[in-house]
């Protein structure tokens, strides 16, 4: 399963390549100091890894590594007027519950058939293409849930295993350390909607026929 067998979706990236996520019970990763968006952000440019832990915490504690809930640093760091602000936020971050050993991040290229989420960075028109070939069968709305923070391991992870698919806006930490452009976001997708988008890229017309 690699780029070839998706080429409608892996057509969408201008830079790079859409990134495979795949929560691996039986294998054991390293821990890394790098965030897991900057990994993420380097499998996107050819890089590959399997990581047990990661620099974030509450990258941490989104992935399921930690059961520290964010509040103190959430109100430290300004984004939320009080305590009960960011205590609310915090407890609303959405949260990988599945059970692995470790993280293999990689390119769709090399990917061997298996995952979980394939993350992408989209121009906005691109990302609306992605909601259009999900609902091109059904007629279903993608119902598009983000807090502005914990994007890409929350929205774009988390919620992508949950619901689907996961549209961010991204988040202050993934955007100023990953560094992906301020004209992409970033956008998960389950794989079981992976065949079913790629599907209907193929159907859909085109933006401006």
């Amino acid at each position: 399963m690699n780029e070839l067998r998706f080429p409608n979706i892996a057509s969408l990236m201008d830079i790079g390549e859409p990134m495979c996520l795949t929560f691996d019970k039986h294998a054991d990763g390293e821990p890394s100091d790098l965030l897991y968006c900057e990994m993420i952000q380097k499998a996107r440019h050819g890089k590959s890894f399997s990581m047990s832990a990661q620099g974030c915490p509450v990258g941490a504690y989104v992935l399921g590594v930690s059961d520290d809930a964010p509040h103190e640093y959430y109100l430290k760091s300004g984004r939320y007027v009080d305590m009960q602000a960011a205590r609310r936020a915090s407890d609303s971050l959405p949260r990988v519950v599945k059970p692995y050993r470790s993280i293999r991040i990689e390119p769709l290229s090399v990917n061997n058939g298996t995952f979980d989420v394939i993350i992408l960075y989209l121009a906005p028109e691109r990302a609306m293409r992605i909601v259009q070939a999900y609902s091109y069968a059904s007629g279903a709305r993608i119902v598009v849930d983000t807090l502005g923070a914990a994007s890409v391991c929350g929205d774009c992870t988390a919620l992508a295993i949950e619901n689907g698919v996961g549209l961010s806006f991204g988040c202050k930490g993934s955007r100023k350390h990953s560094g992906y452009s301020d004209d992409e976001v970033p956008l998960g997708i389950g794989v079981k909607f992976v065949k079913t988008i790629e599907d209907g890229l193929g159907h859909i017309p085109e933006t401006r026929d």
